[in-house]
């Protein structure tokens, strides 16, 4: 059931569902988000592949260029051990940096273009693909679409948020440090802000509470 403009809910209200219960619609919010995943990973694999040609060429062009110069290191050393083991692990080190570079700016563009979609499509329609094929949709308190500012900053807090942890992640990883794997940081950031909100009395994790928006069920 939709509240009028004049009798919107107000942010401590729990949610009203047209149909099934709050678990229920909870299962069919994460089954819409993969339906989305699904279709958002269809123009990154293709990029991906089209990239493949690109990065083979700068990792050849890396492992020559550090052929060269650890084979000089190496030659002008004496065959000095040591010198050998630095030098392998600096080709090492940056052929997985150069390579990770790549993985990176795949997930980045994939986060950006699901951020997008997920905007245009929450202000445009109040839904994306994967809400339309479960039956839900998102509203404003007054029962409206989300509009371009409200689908934006739901967009930017469920999406662009964790594209910044990646990418944070990504730099704290490069600078050497391990005490804060990538992935213990976006499982931080989905359990903190994403799930363990929606399992509140009032149902709204942190992308619904600061664009006041809430989603309802259509069946």
């Amino acid at each position: 059931m939709r509240a009028s403009a004049a009798t919107g809910p107000s942010w401590g209200d729990p949610p009203e569902w047209s149909g099934g219960t709050m678990f229920g619609v909870i299962i069919r919010r994460v089954g819409a988000r993969m339906v989305d995943g699904v279709f958002v990973m269809l123009p990154t694999v293709l990029l991906g592949w089209t990239a493949v040609p690109l990065m083979e060429s700068v990792l050849t062009y890396q492992a020559r260029r550090l052929l060269r110069r650890g084979g000089s290191r190496i030659v002008s050393s004496g065959l000095d051990g040591q010198v050998i083991k630095d030098s392998a692990r600096e080709s090492v080190v940056v052929l997985a940096k150069t390579g990770s570079a790549f993985l990176v700016a795949l997930t980045l563009f994939a986060m950006g273009f699901w951020l997008v979609y997920d905007w245009l499509a929450h202000a445009a329609f109040g839904r994306t693909l994967g809400k339309a094929v479960f039956g839900l949709e998102v509203v404003r308190f007054d029962g409206a679409k989300p509009g371009v500012l409200c689908g934006l900053i739901r967009a930017a807090v469920l999406i662009g948020a964790p594209a910044a942890t990646v990418l944070y992640g990504w730099a704290y990883a490069m600078a050497g440090r391990t005490d804060e794997p990538l992935v213990l940081l976006v499982m931080r950031w989905v359990i903190l802000v994403g799930l363990l909100p929606a399992l509140l009395p009032t149902n709204r994790a942190l992308h619904d509470w600061l664009s006041l928006t809430r989603v309802h069920s259509t069946r």
